[in-house]
């Protein structure tokens, strides 16, 4: 489950990804990967589910921010992202 996560986390905010030159303090945070949740299910076949969701009210300064986050399907034993839904 742990690796499934890391692959995840890595696809979504890869650690070199920085804001750009300018960004809110808002944006800022959105970059940061402490602003997110991670959990993750065991699906079939080794397959693994995680999602990805921003932590409530953690980032929204200027009202509700939506549709931040992603669930992903990875292939743990393959070390491999099979599919996502952002």
């Amino acid at each position: 489950m742990v690796t499934a996560m890391q692959l995840a986390l890595d696809d979504f905010r890869p650690l070199d990804l920085k804001p750009h030159e300018g960004a809110t303090e808002e944006e800022h945070c959105l970059y940061q990967r402490e602003s997110y949740d991670v959990s993750a299910a065991p699906g079939p076949e080794g397959v693994t589910f995680v999602q990805i969701t921003l932590k409530p009210q953690l980032c929204e300064k200027q009202g509700a921010i939506m549709d931040m986050g992603a669930t992903y399907a990875v292939d743990v034993k393959g070390r491999r992202i099979l599919a996502v839904q952002h």
